[in-house]
């Protein structure tokens, strides 16, 4: 059986390009709707994309077998996904605060109620960004973790995989 990183790796570049997404979209704030759009990017991480590439690591340790030297860690996805949920509060509370303060602004006698809201939204947005950039550091390090538990359990088994042309050919050192 030939056990793959490929999901993971998949599911954690997916996770980095919608947090990106997010980080792009955060920067055009004085708009209501790309808060919104970014706090929904940052939900799919939260509640698709990280649960997912957990299972997927727990679906590859399982596949390589147990092993008393090597470890995955799954741990660090919980500091990814609260995180996550930092992001997606900041920016869904952003946009509705951007809202509030555009509407605010719209009237001269209340225009200045407005005008500080956009510094509490300016704050809260470059919050969500920094939060951002937290869970895409935290995903490179789940992945670094995942090549280090491959790398060792190939080690360890002294097995491993290659790959010529399309074709993956299972070796095995002890023989």
């Amino acid at each position: 059986m030939t056990c793959s990183l490929d999901s993971v790796r998949n599911l954690i570049l997916g996770a980095i390009a919608c947090l990106l997404a997010a980080i792009a979209l955060a920067y055009f704030w004085v708009a209501a709707i790309p808060l919104f759009a970014a706090a929904a990017l940052v939900a799919t991480v939260s509640f698709y994309f990280i649960p997912a590439i957990k299972d997927a690591l727990l679906a590859y340790a399982t596949c390589r077998g147990s092993s008393g030297k090597c470890t995955v860690s799954t741990g660090v996805n919980a500091l990814g996904q609260a995180a996550a949920v930092l992001s997606l509060i900041s920016f869904a509370l952003a946009g509705a605060m951007e809202v509030a303060a555009l509407a605010f602004i719209f009237s001269w006698f209340l225009s200045w109620i407005g005008i500080g809201m956009q510094a509490a939204v300016a704050i809260l947005v470059t919050s969500g960004i920094s939060s951002c950039a937290i869970v895409i550091l935290i995903l490179l390090g789940v992945l670094s973790n995942a090549y280090s538990y491959k790398s060792c359990m190939d080690q360890q088994t002294g097995s491993g995989t290659v790959v010529l042309g399309a074709q993956p050919i299972q070796f095995d050192s002890q023989h």
